[in-house]
C-alpha cells in the first residue's frame, strides 16, 4: 500500500492540513513536507512547507466549509447571483432582492459558526463573517472557502454588509415652463441609483483584484522555485560537508599512520645503532 504522501498532491495535502485544529497545523505541515522531500518530491515539499497557519477567523471558515457545506454553498450561490445582478445593471428592486438573499444566507451560515468558534472568540467570529461575505462577492475567494483552505480573513470589495437600496429609483423631474428652467439648472441633480454606480466600481475592483492575483501567483511561483533551489543547495552543502568530514578523517588517519611510521623508524634506527655499537665492541674496534 502506498503512503498517503506518495499519492497526495500538494492541494490535497493543504486541504487535509487546513481541516486540522490550529494547534496541530505546524507539526502536521512540517511532517508532510519532510515526507514529500524524502520521496524526492522537492518542489512539492517546498510548496507544502510554505503553507501558513490559518488565523482564528480563517479556521472558523474552514470548519464551516467542512461541517456546514450546504449552508456555505447556498451563501456562495447567493453571492454569485448578486454579482450577476450587479454586473447586469439590473433595476434597484432586483438588486435589493439579491442583497437581501445574500444577507439571509450569510445569517444562516453564522448560526453554526458561533458554535464552532466557541466562547471568547467574538472578534474572530466577526472577521469570519466578513470573510464569508467577501467570498460571496469574490469567485477566487469563494473557491478557497469551498475547499476549506482559507489562510487569512478578508473584507468585501463592493457592497458592505447590510447594504440597502431604495425600493424604486428617484423620479426625474421633467422640464416645465421656460420660466422654471433657470431654477432647474441651479437645483442639485438627483443622485444616481446605487446599482448604476456599484456595477462599474465592482468591475474596476474585479480588474484590480485579478491583476493583483496574477502578480501574487507569479511571486508565489518564483518563491516556490527559489525554495526548491534552496533545498537543492542545502542538500549539496550537506553532501559537501560530509565529503569534507570524510576527507578530514582520512587525513587524520594518514597523519597518525605517518607519525607511527616515523616512531617505528626512529626506534629501528636506535636499535640498529645499538647493534652496530655492540658489534664493534665485540670485534675490539
Amino acid at each position: 500500500m502506498p503512503s498517503s504522501s506518495e499519492t497526495a498532491t500538494p492541494d490535497a495535502v493543504a486541504e487535509r492540513l487546513y481541516g486540522l485544529e490550529p494547534e496541530e497545523f505546524v507539526a502536521a505541515r512540517d511532517a508532510a513536507a519532510r515526507a514529500l522531500r524524502g520521496e524526492g518530491r522537492k518542489a512539492e515539499a517546498a510548496a507544502v512547507g510554505k503553507l501558513r497557519k490559518p488565523s482564528a477567523a480563517a479556521w472558523v471558515v474552514n470548519r464551516l466549509a467542512r461541517d456546514e457545506a450546504g449552508l456555505v454553498e447556498a451563501l456562495l450561490d447567493a453571492g454569485a447571483n448578486l454579482r450577476a445582478v450587479q454586473l447586469a445593471g439590473a433595476p434597484a428592486l432586483d438588486l435589493r432582492a439579491a442583497i437581501e438573499a445574500e444577507a439571509k444566507a450569510l445569517n444562516a451560515v453564522m448560526r453554526p459558526a458561533g458554535r464552532i468558534a466557541g466562547t471568547g472568540r467574538e472578534g474572530a467570529l466577526e472577521r469570519a463573517r466578513d470573510t464569508l461575505h467577501a467570498a460571496a462577492l469574490d469567485p477566487d475567494l469563494a473557491e478557497e472557502v469551498r475547499r476549506g483552505v482559507v489562510v487569512r480573513e478578508q473584507q468585501a470589495i463592493g457592497f458592505p454588509l447590510g447594504a440597502a437600496l431604495p425600493e424604486r429609483p428617484a423620479a426625474r423631474v421633467p422640464a416645465r415652463a421656460s420660466r422654471r428652467r433657470d431654477a432647474a439648472k441651479t437645483a442639485p441633480e438627483p443622485a444616481p441609483a446605487r446599482d448604476e454606480v456599484a456595477a462599474p466600481r465592482l468591475e474596476r475592483a474585479a480588474r484590480a483584484a485579478a491583476t493583483a492575483a496574477e502578480k501574487l501567483d507569479r511571486a508565489e511561483e518564483g518563491l516556490a522555485r527559489a525554495s526548491g533551489e534552496l533545498d537543492l543547495a542545502k542538500e549539496e552543502l550537506v553532501r559537501a560537508r560530509r565529503a569534507l568530514a570524510a576527507a578530514e578523517r582520512k587525513a587524520d588517519g594518514a597523519e597518525r599512520a605517518a607519525a607511527a611510521a616515523e616512531r617505528a623508524r626512529d626506534a629501528a634506527r636506535e636499535k640498529a645503532d645499538e647493534a652496530a655499537a655492540r658489534r664493534r665492541e665485540l670485534a675490539g674496534d
